[in-house]
């Protein structure tokens, strides 16, 4: 594959994509959305686009399969997965050394994407979004602000893996177990458990946001999820903490 030269991505950077990432997407209803956002990810010339479609009813997949000849790989559900259940689908598929997550109805420059490869790239092995209480309210953002000061993140504030885009290293991934990136929380916790280094690197300006399938229950169903999500990771936390006292005290 030939690389061409973006306006805002340096060709350095153009290359070392090239090599070392893959970059995974999430699609459900993105008509609106999915042909902008696979054209600035293809700006950041990564080694290999990954989409997931689960569920859509919509032209999503027509959109993605005719938008462009550049490389891409889908792997399409007719019915829809759960929530983060294409993570791991992902990342089980994924041959990048890097690897960025996405979800397709939200535009994000490949500029500001880059912000998230190039932390992983320095060194940071999950590089976050940056979250302000603000613009996160309720009970969501409370759970996510109180694991992090449980797991003594506080510097993290509500920012969590639970939030795209994120991007992380293989390895990292490898060290959390792919099928623990089904539950962020949990695999946030576990992150940090085993001492990599995780930071919240960016804030993001996003486009689109133009989902409009999720109706009310949907919502309730999904931040019920969410909040079970954040228990099963306290739980592992409790867990971890109370072997490593019960050693420490034999």
């Amino acid at each position: 594959m030939s690389v061409k030269k973006g306006k805002g991505i340096s060709f350095r950077h153009q290359i070392e994509n090239q090599d070392r990432l893959s970059v995974i997407i999430s699609v459900q209803q993105d008509e609106k959305t999915i042909r902008k956002l696979i054209k600035q990810v293809e700006r950041l010339v990564p080694k290999e686009i990954l989409i997931i479609i689960d569920g859509s009813q919509d032209l999503s997949v027509d959109l993605i399969l005719n938008s462009s000849s550049y490389a891409r790989t889908c792997y399409i559900y007719s019915f829809p997965l759960g929530e983060e259940l294409w993570r791991s689908i992902g990342a089980k598929e994924a041959t990048g050394d890097v690897w960025l997550f996405l979800d397709g109805d939200t535009v994000i420059s490949a500029e500001e994407l880059m912000s998230f490869v190039g932390a992983c790239y320095r060194g940071i092995d999950i590089a976050l979004r940056k979250e302000s209480p603000l613009t996160q309210a309720g009970t969501i953002s409370l759970a996510k602000a109180f694991m992090n000061s449980l797991i003594d993140q506080e510097q993290l504030g509500v920012s969590s893996m639970s939030d795209l885009p994120l991007a992380m290293t293989q390895k990292a991934a490898l060290r959390i177990g792919l099928d623990h990136l089904v539950t962020p929380p949990l695999a946030h916790v576990i992150a940090i458990e085993k001492g990599l280094r995780v930071e919240a690197v960016h804030q993001t300006k996003e486009e689109g946001l133009a989902k409009q399938r999720i109706s009310n229950s949907h919502n309730w169903i999904k931040e019920s999820t969410c909040l079970g999500d954040h228990l099963e990771a306290v739980a592992y936390w409790s867990d971890v903490n109370k072997t490593d006292s019960e050693m420490e005290n034999r």
